[in-house]
């Protein structure tokens, strides 16, 4: 499943970064590894940016960027 598709307030592991070397390194910057938890917090209408929760961190990711994001829904 890719991290656009989640629903406001799902959580899910990363299972992969998709998006290429540079991408994969601004998400270890971030916090955002294989094996993460996140949690989808806002989707923003009209093709905006997606809030998550990493963490203690809140982060927010254009939709380019967070297509690049597969994941593994958490069952709660």
């Amino acid at each position: 499943m890719n991290s656009i598709d989640m629903k406001r307030g799902q959580k899910a592991t990363v299972r992969f970064i998709s998006k290429g070397r540079g991408i994969d390194w601004k998400m270890f910057e971030i916090g955002i590894l294989q094996g993460s938890e996140i949690q989808l917090l806002e989707k923003h209408p009209f093709r905006g940016p997606l809030l998550f929760q990493v963490g203690p961190n809140r982060i927010v990711l254009g939709r380019d960027v967070a297509t690049g994001l597969e994941v593994d829904l958490l069952n709660d």
